[in-house]
């Protein structure tokens, strides 16, 4: 036993020794772990909870340092190693606990519950504008009422709005409605789109931290009061980005200027459903949104070409580093376009890689490290805790540390296959984590994706975004317009190659959607086997194998019920079937898509009425894989000798859903947070 303990211990300090430089790269591991834990409880906690657990960790981490420092015998070297790891572990989570309470309570987004009896008029401040496929998408602020009665007092707790607007005239509006106008809307006010079903996406938790309080649909057109006199910093940018997109829409058709807007201001509202569709069947969606790709690719081709343009000038590239001249200017654009650009997840993540690697040049220090990928998602979290649970910080982030653990492998291709490789390899590596987290997300996987992104990326970095990039220092002086209808070229054939992919067989699946544990063991795999160098990453490798075996034999919900009773869904073989298709359509098409089915039918449809007969207008009998099941809402059933779920009609406003195989029922009235 003393020797197999001592075999443990000489491995766990060979394991420190080798991996002691990479452990900063677990800081944010840990801040995540932490707030994954705050945000996966169904009650919100008390603050004291968050402040006393920091309190104590930081306490135990001190002492132990403190007492460690004082006593050189107090244990030895690989018990230091393993007491400096779980203290150091135990602090940073609940400093990430703590961070995300402080975080929620801090933006305390006022939200409505119920809608609105009738429509209200109201005047508030444009945030932004932006053309929709349907028409006009407005973020408004501060808004009030001309008369002191209720609805200015409600007015007053929102703080921002979502309002869209609809129609022709709303179309061809848009160049009126200029961000920091303030403007007179009559609209009718909704609630938030709640959590469609136990463990799908939160919508909702994403808005409130983006501050909004009610969706609208407004009914008259906007009437503007007063157009902006004084800017602040934030509405003049906005104030770029507008005269951006009018000046693109100007020379472009519709749905070319719809992704020239995407990729440069970073307004995807106005790309059609249709060409959302197809993108994102042929694997390429990602390009549609300003990410560190794009950030990337800016950063690249400003450094090189200031780098070119000083080496022509003898006395500046004799006397001076012409490398670190090249480095800030480029790190200027980039900061410009990223205020352009709406500032999203992933390109804040590539702005502060990119700030970084400009350090590291102008130190003379190694540029492309995992180091700065800890230091980005670090500052990240701390300032967002939130932006761990939605999708573009999960793919980012996923891509980018693959991508780095293939780098810093060392991996040597042969001369000739080595540009060609190095872009399939990556596309490859990228593609698999992004995977992971767009079906976990979107119920999506894309087998051509790498194919579309061989032909697309070259395309996007080469062309398409340097020519918009150059585009947007023409649109000042008046000059673009041959420029945007070069980039536009470049666009349609993006569109081209999305459209070829898409048509080629295995370029779309509906997965299940895994469960949280199968899906934190694959997420856990995968950065034990990219974030550390010891031979201990194996078990990574073999933990991903194993996420993957268990997500084939994971349960699968077999009934959902809306809130309210309103809709009946049931799975059956290769559909669902819906007792009402007319309600809760997103629901409906979610929990479809969530249980890996991609077709929707009614209970009285051809695919569905060999399944499912309908016994009276409360009860319904279902033949689930050789299981009678059934539902009904009556309160009293003379079907007792069959599995029966009682359905309590007019009083459940939570959705639900029911696993037979573990006879287990889920609901989403359990959880009690700000936002739901």
């Amino acid at each position: 036993m003393n020797i197999k303990l001592s075999s443990l211990l000489d491995t766990i300090d060979n394991f420190f020794e080798v991996e002691k430089h990479r452990l900063p790269n677990l800081v944010p591991l840990g801040i995540g772990i932490g707030i994954c834990i705050y945000f996966s409880l169904d009650n919100e906690p008390h603050l004291f909870i968050g402040w006393f657990a920091f309190l104590l960790s930081f306490t135990l981490f001190a002492s132990y340092k403190f007492f460690s420092r004082k006593n050189t015998e107090f244990k030895r070297l690989t018990y230091k190693y393993i007491a400096d790891f779980i203290l150091s572990g135990f602090l940073l989570i609940t400093f990430g606990f703590l961070i995300s309470q402080i975080r929620t309570r801090s933006v305390d987004t006022f939200m409505i519950t119920e809608n609105l009896k009738k429509p209200i008029s109201f005047a508030a401040t444009i945030d932004s504008c932006e053309t929709t496929e349907k028409g006009l998408k407005f973020i408004v602020s501060n808004a009030c009422r001309k008369y002191n009665d209720e609805a200015n007092k409600l007015c007053k707790k929102f703080n921002k709005l979502h309002l869209i607007w609809i129609g022709e005239k709303a179309r061809n509006a848009v160049l009126d409605y200029i961000p920091g106008s303030r403007v007179l809307f009559r609209a009718s006010l909704s609630p938030i789109r709640p959590q469609a079903f136990p463990g799908a996406y939160d919508f909702k938790k994403q808005q409130y931290f983006k501050g909004i309080s009610a969706r609208g649909f407004i009914i008259n057109p906007p009437e503007i009061i007063q157009k902006c006199k004084q800017a602040t910093l934030r509405v003049y940018i906005e104030q770029i980005r507008h005269s951006i997109d009018k000046t693109i829409e100007k020379y472009l058709p519709k749905n070319t200027a719809a992704i020239a807007k995407a990729l440069t201001t970073g307004n995807t509202a106005g790309i059609t459903k249709k060409i959302r569709t197809t993108f994102s069947n042929s694997g390429i969606a990602h390009i549609l949104a300003i990410s560190g790709l794009h950030i990337g690719i800016i950063g690249f081709f400003i450094f090189l070409i200031v780098r070119l343009l000083l080496c022509c000038i003898t006395p500046i590239s004799m006397f001076f580093d012409i490398k670190k001249i090249a480095a800030i200017a480029s790190w200027i654009i980039v900061l410009f376009y990223l205020q352009i650009s709406g500032c999203s997840v992933s390109s804040i993540r590539a702005f502060i890689m990119h700030t970084v690697v400009v350090i590291a040049i102008l130190f003379d220090r190694t540029a492309f490290t995992m180091r700065s990928v800890a230091v980005a998602a670090t500052i990240i979290m701390v300032y967002s805790p939130e932006v761990i649970m939605f999708p573009s910080f999960q793919m980012s982030f996923g891509a980018v540390i693959a991508i780095i653990a293939y780098v810093e492998s060392d991996f040597a291709a042969p001369r000739f296959l080595k540009w060609l490789s190095e872009v399939v390899i990556t596309t490859i590596i990228a593609s698999i984590p992004t995977s992971i987290i767009s079906i976990s997300v979107f119920n999506q996987l894309t087998l051509n994706s790498i194919l579309a992104n061989i032909v697309s990326i070259p395309l996007m970095t080469f062309y398409v975004m340097p020519i918009l990039m150059l585009a947007l220092f023409l649109i000042p002086i008046g000059i673009s317009q041959p420029i945007i209808l070069l980039a536009g070229f470049g666009i349609d054939l993006l569109m081209k190659i999305a459209e070829k992919t898409a048509q080629l067989p295995g370029s779309f699946f509906v997965m299940p959607t895994p469960t949280n544990t199968v899906f934190a063991i694959i997420i856990a795999s995968f950065l034990l086997f990219t974030l550390i160098h010891h031979k201990i990453r194996f078990i990574g490798l073999a933990g991903i194998f194993v996420g993957i075996i268990l997500y084939f034999i994971q349960p699968i919900a077999d009934i959902f019920v809306a809130p309210n009773t309103k809709v009946i869904g049931i799975r059956v073989e290769n559909t669902t079937c819906f007792s009402h298709l007319g309600y809760f359509r997103s629901m409906t098409d979610s929990w479809s898509r969530s249980v890996g089915i991609e077709k929707r039918n009614n209970f009285n449809s051809k695919a569905c009425s060999k399944y499912i007969a309908k016994i009276d207008k409360d009860t319904y009998e279902a033949n689930i894989r050789g299981r009678k099941i059934i539902v009904t809402k009556a309160k009293n059933t003379e079907h007792s000798d069959d599995i029966t779920f009682t359905l309590n009609k007019g009083i459940n406003k939570f959705a639900e859903i029911i696993y037979l195989n573990e006879m287990k029922k889920i609901s989403t009235k359990k959880i009690k947070r700000p936002w739901s």
